[in-house]
């Protein structure tokens, strides 16, 4: 049995798991899911002070309060930020780290630091115009952004939106560990329908590299909902790859 530690993006809560976790229990895994301060079901708490290093202490609490283990730790987008900083602090308690079609930072880079100019401003213009400097408002855009058409999918994922909190984009990431020394696979979606997928394109062609496995599913950004036997499919090999 291994743990999987599994870490939601921007704009979500753990609930953007409710249809891969149980694909991943049926095979007797332990499922971890944290709830990102002022995120999902406590969106209630988000103000301006959650930054990017509010949620590592988050996902390092959750580890160390259950004394975990051996963990395979997973970044879904934005939470590719928030693992890499938890493996340069707890690196002892990992065992694997995937990225689901995420960030994959330098030292000193902040996600805005990765995004493209346009989205960088489109970012700010609305948090300046409708989020008080600070606040990113869950919005239909969203939804489009990700490559999701209607349907569905598309429901569950706007069912399960919050608002988010332009300082953990904005603040930057320093770390100390080395990345390509660290077992890891990066899983890129690159459905033709996902416009997208091109941001996160130089971060596989980096992965591949530093000699992480890599691997491609057929979805937009919210894989764990479009495609969640295929995601699983993935992560249940790199716990059976890490046993043997």
């Amino acid at each position: 049995m291994s743990t999987f530690v599994l870490v939601h993006g921007a704009w979500q809560g753990p609930r953007t798991w409710d249809l891969l976790a149980p694909l991943l229990q049926k095979h007797g895994h332990q499922i971890i899911a944290p709830t990102l301060t002022g995120l999902g079901d406590d969106a209630a708490r988000l103000s301006t002070s959650i930054d990017l290093s509010t949620h590592i202490d988050d996902v390092i609490r959750e580890i160390t309060q259950r004394d975990l283990h051996d963990v395979i730790l997973v970044g879904h987008s934005y939470a590719g930020m928030i693992i890499t900083g938890v493996a340069d602090q707890k690196r002892e308690r990992l065992r694997h780290l995937i990225y689901l079609d995420a960030f994959v930072p330098k030292s000193g880079q902040s996600v805005l630091d990765l995004l493209p100019p346009d989205i960088q401003t489109l970012f700010r213009d609305l948090a300046r115009t409708q989020g008080d400097g600070w606040c990113l408002p869950a919005s239909e855009a969203l939804l489009s952004l990700w490559g999701l058409s209607p349907g569905p999918t598309c429901d569950f994922v706007r069912e399960r939106l919050s608002d988010f909190s332009l300082h953990c984009f904005e603040q930057k990431l320093t770390f100390n560990c080395d990345l390509a020394d660290l077992p890891a696979t990066y899983v890129h979606a690159v459905a033709e329908s996902y416009s997208s997928s091109e941001l996160f394109k130089p971060f596989a062609e980096s992965a591949r590299k530093r000699g992480w496995a890599c691997r491609e599913v057929q979805t937009g950004h919210q894989c764990q909902a479009e495609a969640p036997e295929a995601v699983a499919s993935i992560l249940l090999a790199c716990a059976t790859e890490i046993r043997s």
